[in-house]
């Protein structure tokens, strides 16, 4: 299905050129960034008149000109000496530029301003032109440039363009015929980075303010050298490598990319512009005279405009010289496709809540702060919704999470087939482990710093046990945090043996912070485990509404009419009944949702034999009807929980199959259990059900609960861990703050590791391999002090 105008266009097929923006000629469109930093057209509805225009002159839709040789002649180029040593490769820019300035033409290439946002500008002498030198490896902001090259082609100035391949294609698509006097420079571009990585970068590392000037690449250690430089103010010269610097080593992995570069049109032969300069990379392997360690720059002649110039600048070099093009295409960007790093929208994820440096590390090293365990993975919605909002809030305080994957099961398993809606939502919503036998799983010690088991039903002995003892951390190393949120036991009694409940009590005592849902598992904890537990709110309470809103507003659905939701997991003619009274009494329409396992739909469809049952709910879907109805009937503590939380008022049902314990906890807490019925019939019997809800006291306890989760959940993760080790050999433990401590011999060392050092600062790899991690931590936490 076609689009109507250029703001429907998919983030993997625009290049943010802008040709769009002044072709419109009602002025509607604006180049705004998203949340990754890179500029895309957004159209004011109110002024766009569907005239189309947009979608014909951009050069991601239209076909690309294809006019420019297949084959291009290929040079190797060298400027003078100094130039050379003043420009990323071997000058050619400049060289071009020269020669457009003396036919009193003017340039328009790239510039970064002393706040380092990286633009284009025009030049009109050689003075301007310099700091349009050396590459600049993010995304320009092109501006108004389209508009003015136009004027200025229309007075007769020639005008040199330089920018991407993509940014040349979309000049071209909007001047149209109208180019004579048009000079196009192309780039053999790595891809876009985010202006907002780079301003990240420079503002965590140094301060932005800090910063007298940066340079992407310097030839310090040599041409062929991956290192960024940075002048201070203060003096200090900072020299980054591409294998520790942050930027440069997320740079060159393209974990920085923006989406349409992974399927470039304009990378591939023919090119867009008149001309193609870049880095003769490998050419030394051709001939080693054409590469002396102070820069070699990459012609490629694409039409006869392009000839005529080459031809101009070939008596100011120091070399130009033919050569055959499949000897220096090694690393540059001929190709259509250009992978992006596998970690590359995590690490855009992971830079709304915490810093650029921790995001590259960790998405390099493909490590997480957080490993949660559970039942997310099951076909229920109401669990769906429960993790989702204990991910949101770990993510909230700066954690990255990994949702472990069903452990013990690795063969074929229904519940967690890719077409379930639970599946589907963990693969856009989740990062998601793969999945590890019961044995397997210490490896996940490698991967999160910390764990966390729950919510839900997690310690239910009918649910724990098919997952051997790992719902308890029994595959955690000590010195790893383990904390359990929001657990429950489904019922107020634990249903194990004897003998593992001993087991249990010791695992549970090796947790740092334990919180269970119901005030009846705070009294399981104590007289059955001997372990403290903290009764805290189901995670979907804590969370802010706004992150079930944002989901709702993903769903297709669209109800126009007012209705009644009911969400049934157990039908029976008494809740049918119920439905009834209450569609009739209230005046509404019925819509309803079943238990969502898809096993159960058919079997639970015919149960209730009603019209309007749904079917195919996403849990977008699930969301949605609860936050639009008018009144929610149901057998599901989660059910209740989201007719609460969007203020409906309800009629719940208590489900003793599923564990009353939960109904009574959850009306109790909130004062509603007036709502509440175990005999569905009564609702028919209480005309009270058909009143509407005063949430002003609910309210008020939900915010104050909500507070005391949020307090409860950062002190268990932050909190101090002290753990006891021993070491039977001398160590002199360095540190990059070269810290000198020294551990004695068999003496029993406290160690109080803090997390959140943890998740922040890590030592050089050689200090990791000589002492163990958790001492490593300890003195790495007493350096930074």
């Amino acid at each position: 299905m076609s689009v109507k105008h250029i703001g429907d266009l998919k983030k993997t097929e625009c290049y943010g050129c802008s040709a769009c923006v002044y072709s419109c000629p009602f002025g509607a469109i604006t180049m705004e960034r998203d949340s990754e930093g890179f500029r895309y057209p957004v159209v004011d509805e109110e002024k766009c008149t569907g005239c189309g225009k947009c979608r014909k002159i951009c050069p991601s839709i239209c076909p690309k000109d294809m006019s420019n040789a297949p084959e291009p002649e290929s040079y190797a180029v060298w400027a003078d000496d100094k130039l050379r040593m003043d420009s990323t490769s071997g000058g050619a820019f400049t060289l071009i530029a020269r020669n457009i300035l003396a036919q009193g033409g003017v340039v328009c290439g790239v510039v970064m301003d002393e706040k380092f946002h990286i633009f284009h500008t025009i030049a009109t002498n050689e003075k301007e032109i310099e700091p349009m030198r050396r590459s600049k490896y993010v995304e320009s902001d092109l501006g108004d440039m389209f508009p003015r090259i136009k004027e200025l082609l229309e007075k007769g100035t020639k005008v040199l363009f330089t920018g991407t391949p993509c940014q040349v294609a979309g000049l071209k698509a909007y001047l149209g015929n109208k180019r004579e006097g048009l000079i196009a420079v192309d780039l053999m571009c790595h891809g876009g980075t985010s202006p907002k990585v780079f301003e990240r970068y420079l503002d965590e590392t140094f301060g932005r303010e800090n910063v007298k000037r940066f340079y992407f690449r310097t030839k310090y250690y040599g041409y062929n050298g991956t290192t960024c430089a940075v002048v201070l103010k203060d003096g200090q010269t900072y020299m980054g490598s591409g294998e520790l610097d942050p930027f440069v080593k997320g740079s060159y992995r393209s974990l920085f990319l923006r989406k349409s570069c992974e399927d470039c049109k304009f990378a591939s032969m023919p090119r867009q512009g008149d001309i193609t300069i870049g880095d003769c990379w490998g050419i030394a392997k051709y001939k080693a005279e054409l590469s002396d360690g102070r820069g070699t720059s990459l012609i490629l002649v694409n039409n006869e405009k392009g000839r005529k110039i080459v031809e101009e600048i070939s008596a100011n070099t120091q070399v130009f010289e033919k050569v055959p093009l499949e000897a220096v295409t090694w690393k540059n960007r001929f190709k259509e496709h250009m992978q992006a790093h596998s970690q590359r929208d995590r690490f855009f994820e992971m830079l709304n809540y915490t810093s650029m440096h921790k995001a590259v590390k960790y998405c390099m090293e493909n490590r997480y702060d957080v490993g949660v365990l559970g039942v997310w993975f099951g076909c229920n919605y109401g669990s769906i919704a429960t993790y989702y909002g204990l991910m949101k809030q770990l993510q909230g305080l700066g954690l990255s999470v990994l949702m472990i994957d069903k452990p013990g099961f690795v063969g074929r398993d229904r519940e967690v087939a890719e077409e379930n809606h639970s599946r589907v939502f963990a693969n856009t919503h989740f990062h998601v482990s793969k999945r590890y036998k019961l044995n397997e799983l210490r490896i996940l010690n490698h991967i999160c710093d910390s764990f966390v088991i729950g919510s839900d039903q997690v310690w239910n002995h009918g649910i724990a046990r098919n997952f051997g003892r790992s719902f308890l951390m029994d595959f955690v190393r000590d010195e790893k945090k383990k904390v359990a949120v929001a657990a429950s036991f489904g019922h107020d009694r634990d249903f194990r043996s004897n003998r593992e409940r001993i087991i249990a009590s010791e695992y549970f005592k090796r947790f740092d912070a334990i919180s269970v849902r119901e005030e009846s598992a705070v009294g399981i904890m104590k007289r059955v485990f001997g372990v403290d537990a903290t009764r805290v709110l189901d995670p979907v309470f804590s969370t802010d509404r706004q992150v079930y809103d944002d989901i709702a507003a993903e769903s297709t659905r669209n109800e126009t009419e007012p209705y009644m939701l009911t969400y049934i997991l157990d039908p029976t003619p008494e809740k049918k009944e119920v439905i009834r009274h209450l569609s009739e009494k209230l005046g509404l329409r019925t819509i309803h949702i079943l238990d969502g396992t898809p096993w159960n739909y058919e079997s639970n469809k015919e149960k209730l034999g009603m019209d309007t049952i749904l079917e195919n709910v996403t849990f977008q879907d699930w969301v949605y009807y609860f936050k639009n109805s008018s009144y929610v009937l149901t057998d599901s503590c989660h059910g209740m929980s989201f007719a609460i939380i969007y203020h409906k008022p309800f009629a719940g049902i208590g489900n003793a199959h599923r564990g009353m314990t939960r109904f009574a906890s959850l009306t109790k807490l909130f004062h509603v259990e007036d709502r509440f019925v175990t005999n569905p019939l009564d609702i028919i019997k209480n005309d009270h059900f058909l009143e509407p809800m005063d949430y002003t006291q609910v309210e008020e306890i939900m915010e104050k609960e909500k507070a005391f989760f949020q307090d409860w959940l950062k002190n268990a993760m932050f909190s101090e861990k002290t753990v006891k080790t021993y070491q039977a050999y001398p160590a002199k433990i360095e540190t990059t703050e070269a810290a000198d401590i020294h551990v004695k011999i068999n003496e029993p060392i406290q160690v109080k590791q803090t997390f959140l050092r943890r998740v922040y600062y890590h030592l050089p790899v050689k200090v990791q391999n000589k002492v163990k991690p958790i001492v490593k931590n300890y003195f790495k936490k007493k350096a930074q002090q």
